[in-house]
């Protein structure tokens, strides 16, 4: 049985040519979910997605038989900026990446929710869940997944607690989640390489933020070593993680169904060698 059949493994998919031509990209693969930008993610606004361009990536979507899918918001979205002009921008921009999963079918934006720059973390907190309640009471079937940071610099989310205070001032808590990125939680200072350190960051994370929210992962490697705080992925096994610590997360039972999405440096060109160094080491 291959790796992608034992685990909802994925990866980052390019959306060249056309968001329909991201799932048979990821087919070649045998990947069985995926994440996609539905927009350029380092512009803030986007042509309206054409209803052909819709029905063809629905299409080839279930022909493919991809699930639990993820389309990452932009990189310019600060929820916890305290600057009234960012405010309207962000909260337009969370309701134009909604709108646009909704859209398409896909299951979880994922978001960096910001930092805590020019404000307080409390008000920073507060603000995040604010936009997050204005923006998914119009959000049909997708649900946002906070991604946890690694910690550089004031952003918020790197502390499974700060996870936990986002989602405390939710009200549709049904949509709502938690993606936990594996470089991301190790640069954070979690030991997640150690079979007890990382039965232990999961019982923290249970305990701080509760497991019904774990709804996804990004399988990295860190390029830098744990408590860095540096954001820095790697290609799986090839980092101070190393496959040991990815080892636990695939063979976690409780995560089978869970999407496991690659966001390596090599993207598309490097997940065969992922998925390699993967299969190495699944039980």
């Amino acid at each position: 049985m291959k790796v992608t059949e034992k685990i909802l493994l994925g990866g980052h998919i390019s959306t060249s040519g056309g968001i329909s031509n991201a799932p048979a990209r990821a087919a070649v693969f045998g990947f069985r979910t995926m994440q996609v930008f539905s927009k350029n993610q380092m512009q803030w606004n986007a042509k309206p997605l054409a209803d052909q361009e819709v029905t063809a990536f629905k299409s080839e979507y279930a022909r493919v038989g991809l699930r639990k899918t993820m389309s990452h918001a932009s990189y310019l979205l600060n929820l916890g900026s305290p600057n009234e002009e960012m405010r309207v921008k962000v909260i337009d921009a969370m309701h134009l990446e909604l709108s646009r999963a909704n859209a398409l079918g896909i299951d979880y934006v994922i978001l960096h929710p910001g930092s805590q720059k020019d404000t307080t973390e409390k008000a920073a907190i507060a603000q995040m869940s604010e936009i997050l309640n204005s923006t998914l009471s119009e959000s049909r079937f997708t649900k946002v997944l906070i991604e946890n940071a690694a910690g550089q610099g004031s952003a918020i989310g790197y502390q499974f607690r700060q996870l936990s205070e986002i989602i405390d001032g939710i009200s549709q808590k049904d949509m709502i989640g938690v993606c936990i990125d594996t470089c991301h939680v190790f640069a954070a200072g979690y030991d997640v390489k150690t079979p007890e350190g990382y039965a232990e960051t999961m019982d923290r994370f249970s305990s701080e933020v509760g497991m019904k929210y774990l709804l996804g992962f990004h399988l990295n490697d860190s390029k830098k070593e744990k408590g860095s705080r540096l954001d820095r992925h790697e290609q799986i096994g090839k980092g101070l993680l190393g496959i040991d610590g990815i080892k636990n997360f695939v063979n976690d039972k409780r995560f089978r169904d869970t999407p496991m999405v690659l966001e390596t440096p090599k993207g598309e060109e490097g997940y065969s060698e992922d998925i390699k160094a993967i299969e190495s080491v699944l039980r």
